[in-house]
């Protein structure tokens, strides 16, 4: 009896290590598609043309979400930014009001003329997909980075989803940094759609870790790959503030009060100079 019992666990090990190899296999050769019947809000790629110091981006998205998120109003805009008139970056998290312990996180980079330009790095889901941490995990989504108006990723999340957004500003060490995070985001958005399409993962190449890969190249192993805040992302601006990226003494506590962007959102609703509004908050 007992060794038919042996013999049944181990021709049980055999068939999981044999499903397991299966499935390493099945992940490993899947090709990330540049083609598909991609959800509207993704189905227009952005793209960067770089001049000398100018880089025009291309498709910038620009949707209205009305009377509710499903009602999408497209509109995209082609626009020129001056790479050396960056004059402040932000960081921006929308946790999800469901699940306290995930969030949405991107970036937003500010222009002495008044231009905001939002990067917001994604699943991209085709229209019979519905997004899941577990199939996050596996090889279901290509990644992408979305160029984006902040009327459109802001206003979205603050306005109609009704999730808390906070706005916080970025402590550059150096002027100049903020270029080259903006140009290395830029790149990467022209590589996925082109020579090296990559795959989301959930824990791995989310919004957050993706993120923090253009950080980590200005100063190596400033975050950890391995932090759980880039696991669990609603925490993931504590980890920032920990790390001395945000320009804020603040504890995160009262960074949070300080910089949640909701009531000036309502306050503002969709107006021309939406990214101004949102901010006299902090003046």
């Amino acid at each position: 009896m007992k060794l038919f019992k042996n013999n049944i666990v181990i021709k049980v090990f055999i068939v999981f290590g044999c499903l397991l190899i299966m499935l390493i296999v099945w992940q490993g050769v899947k090709k990330v598609p540049l083609q598909g019947d991609w959800q509207e809000q993704l189905a227009t790629v952005s793209t960067a043309e770089f001049n000398g110091d100018t880089v025009t981006v291309k498709n910038v998205r620009n949707f209205r979400y009305y009377p509710a998120e499903k009602d999408m109003h497209p509109a995209y805009y082609d626009k020129t930014y001056d790479l050396t008139q960056i004059k402040k970056v932000w960081y921006v998290s929308e946790p999800f009001n469901e699940n306290q312990l995930a969030a949405h996180t991107f970036v937003s980079f500010e222009f002495n003329n008044g231009d905001f330009l939002a990067i917001s790095i994604e699943a991209r889901k085709t229209k019979d997909q519905v997004y899941s941490v577990w199939k996050g995990m596996l090889r279901s989504y290509p990644l992408v980075y979305i160029a984006a108006d902040e009327r459109d990723v802001i206003l979205l999340r603050a306005n109609l989803r009704k999730d808390r957004v906070y706005v916080y500003p970025v402590k550059l060490e150096k002027p100049e940094n903020a270029r080259l995070v903006l140009t290395d985001m830029l790149v990467r958005m022209n590589e996925l759609i082109t020579t090296k399409p990559a795959w989301y993962n959930t824990l791995f190449a989310n919004c957050t870790s993706s993120l923090i890969e253009h950080i980590n190249k200005l100063s190596p192993g400033r975050i950890s790959t391995f932090s759980w805040q880039l696991w669990l992302t609603a925490s993931a601006d504590e980890l920032a503030l920990e790390r001395g990226l945000l320009n804020t003494d603040l504890s995160i506590e009262q960074a949070r009060l300080k910089y949640s962007i909701n009531e000036a959102s309502e306050r503002a609703g969709d107006v021309p100079n939406y990214s101004t509004e949102i901010r006299k908050f902090q003046n």
